[in-house]
């Protein structure tokens, strides 16, 4: 036993089995604890802050499925990070329990999904997330999962915490979008985003039919021609009952006597004139990117604009927004507080149709003055008005957003710069509602996914080096050689 060979022998034995030991150990504990690190930029494989106070505060038991091959749920890029976030999701709180399905080892729960959501052609997906709670259930198709408009970001995070957002608090609301008097359709793009924040939308027209007993809000876009005395006396009535309603409003190109009688009993007034923003620092020109110029509004501290400016949303409105005037005189019940203004060197003008052009409008003030005086800057661009009555001890509360343009709105602006003035609609809806800001959950860009771009500075000083200076080294080097071999 005191050879040497046999001590170095039980020795090697002793450590072979102590690295085993350890390793069996390690796993166990890696197996108890997650100990994953996310060295991704974007954090592509990781909650957000917003997300994990959500879920922190959840009363409701949660499932969410991933249905997916067992064993290649990695496969798919998207796949991968379905299954990352869900580990997060499943640690972040204990009502969560998360689990992954297999279509072909699982038909029966698979085809319980496609009937249960309603799902076109009754067909689902790989890499759907399902999200259950007692009988309600949302279905995340892979598609609705990547950037909308098109590109290259993901939106797992955002889909599967809205659809958390569903199944626990169940329709945020429902508002009608009123037509019968010329106006324009609402974009599908807009309506996708409305109903994937669970709002529930429909169209109605108050030509023919009073408001519905559940509508909560009225979407209300800038008719082509002016109401009938009937659809606003509808309107009204609806207001007047502590009802809501989002105005979208633009230029009149014929008076509307009807329109302006339902805005002048909340205190505004549109005059018909154009704002056109004087300051630089507004106005964001892209002509020379064949695009025209915008309007970036001032954002005034609200409970509606907080988290666009905490999140640094941009908001644009396009060039000559209708001028909305706050009424000097109004009932002592109104509250009106501007959400968007103008800069103090806005100016107003009006279109002269003689001559196609527009001119300054006489007699307005040089002077800066307060948003609410009449034809003086800053302009309102959006409003928040409060109706408070009281009535046997009881307020009553009715509450109206306007904004002075309805393009804001458009799939345009989405795709070009971002979802802010979406986002503004949104938290006028649910401050109307009296729910509080959407959890909002930005778009994340896998490694090697973005795009580089490349100025004209940048792409001259590439050509140059690839053209001149790649050479120029070479042939350098090759005269060091040569005269190194010619002279030793």
């Amino acid at each position: 036993m005191m050879d040497r060979r046999f001590f170095y022998g039980t020795f090697s034995t002793a450590m072979m089995l102590a690295a085993a030991a350890i390793f069996v150990f390690v796993n166990l504990l890696a197996g108890e604890f997650n100990f994953s690190q996310d060295l991704t930029a974007e954090q592509i494989f990781s909650l957000s802050d917003q997300s994990r106070d959500f879920l922190a505060e959840l009363d409701d038991n949660i499932t969410i499925t991933f249905v997916a091959h067992v064993g290649r749920e990695h496969e798919m890029f998207l796949g991968s990070i379905i299954d990352g976030l869900l580990e997060e999701y499943d640690a972040a709180s204990p009502r969560i329990r998360t689990e992954r399905r297999d279509p072909l080892l699982n038909p029966a729960v698979i085809h319980h999904f496609a009937a249960e959501s309603g799902v076109p052609g009754g067909i689902i997906e790989l890499n759907t997330v399902v999200v259950e709670s007692g009988t309600e259930i949302r279905v995340i198709l892979p598609h609705e999962m990547l950037e909308r408009p098109p590109g290259v970001g993901i939106n797992v995070e955002r889909e599967i915490t809205r659809a958390i957002q569903h199944v626990t608090q169940g329709t945020a609301g429902v508002i009608y979008y009123v037509i019968g008097s010329g106006e324009p359709t609402l974009p599908q793009e807009f309506l996708a985003f409305l109903q994937g924040e669970n709002f529930t939308l429909r169209e109605i027209n108050l030509l023919t039919h009073d408001v519905p007993p559940d509508a909560d809000i009225l979407f209300i876009p800038m008719p082509a021609r002016d109401w009938t005395e009937i659809k606003a006396g509808r309107i009204r009535d609806f207001l007047a009952a502590e009802g809501n309603a989002f105005f979208a409003l633009d230029h009149m190109h014929e008076p509307m006597p009807n329109l302006a009688a339902v805005l002048d009993a909340y205190g505004l007034a549109l005059t018909g004139r154009f704002v056109h923003e004087s300051d630089p620092q507004n106005v964001l020109d892209l002509r020379m990117l064949g695009m025209p110029i915008f309007i970036l509004p001032v954002p005034v501290p609200h409970e509606i604009t907080q988290t666009l400016l905490a999140h640094d949303f941009v908001n644009v409105l396009p060039i000559f927004p209708a001028e909305m005037q706050i009424q000097p005189v109004r009932r002592t019940t109104l509250t009106i507080e501007p959400l968007w203004t103008t800069s103090h060197n806005a100016r107003t003008y009006i279109f002269d149709p003689d001559t196609q052009e527009m001119l300054r409008a006489p007699n307005e003030p040089n002077s800066p003055n307060a948003p609410n005086e009449a034809g003086a800057p800053p302009f309102p661009l959006a409003v928040a008005v409060t109706d408070r009555i009281f009535a046997d001890g009881t307020a009553y509360y009715t509450r109206i957003i306007v904004a002075a343009n309805l393009e804001f709105i458009d799939p345009l602006y989405a795709a070009n710069f971002g979802e802010g003035n979406w986002h503004f609609v949104l938290n006028s809806l649910r401050q109307m509602l009296n729910e509080p800001p959407a959890v909002w959950i930005p778009s994340r860009v896998p490694p090697g996914y973005a795009p580089v771009l490349i100025d004209d500075a940048g792409a001259n000083l590439i050509g140059i080096v690839a053209m001149g200076g790649v050479p120029l080294v070479c042939i350098a080097f090759g005269m060091f050689v040569w005269l190194k071999r010619r002279f030793g």
